[in-house]
């Protein structure tokens, strides 16, 4: 059984845990993920799946396509998740990860317990290559295999 530890780490975003999170997810009669985001060859996903890594521990990644080359990480660990963007470009020497600059995650605790993980989020990521804002918000509602 997954808990909701209030030990807090010091890397990645602080998760802001909440009995029950509120919102509009109907989107998860269909897929698992509703988002936005800017980042290189970003046209959209509609899945991401939960892994857990452990008691404590969850690791999630969106599905990339044909047109998608980059996908969001998150790792979850206590009250810590850790999101980079990573990027499997087609061009040449086309892998990056951007890392976590900025953001927040919320998560709905009783269903996390329940090995489901319905969030809230908005992240920024540091880009090094130029000034153009690299960005992934959105709601997640997966189950955590």
């Amino acid at each position: 059984m997954l808990s909701a530890s209030p030990t807090l780490l010091h890397t990645g975003a602080k998760i802001i845990w909440t009995e029950h999170l509120t919102g509009d997810f109907s989107f998860a009669r269909k897929k698992s993920i509703k988002c936005a985001a800017w980042c290189y060859e970003w046209a959209g996903t509609k899945s991401i799946t939960a892994k857990g890594l452990g008691q404590d521990s969850v690791f999630c990644e969106t599905e990339m396509n044909e047109a998608t080359h980059c996908s969001l990480h998150l790792t979850i660990t206590k009250n810590s998740c850790v999101p980079t963007v990573n990027l499997l470009s087609i061009a040449p020497n086309g892998r990056k990860v951007y890392p976590y600059k900025s953001g927040q995650i919320t998560i709905d605790s009783s269903l996390w317990t329940k090995h489901i993980l319905k969030a809230d989020f908005s992240f920024d990521f540091y880009n090094a290559d130029n000034d153009k804002r690299i960005f992934w918000r959105g709601k997640i509602f997966a189950k955590i295999d």
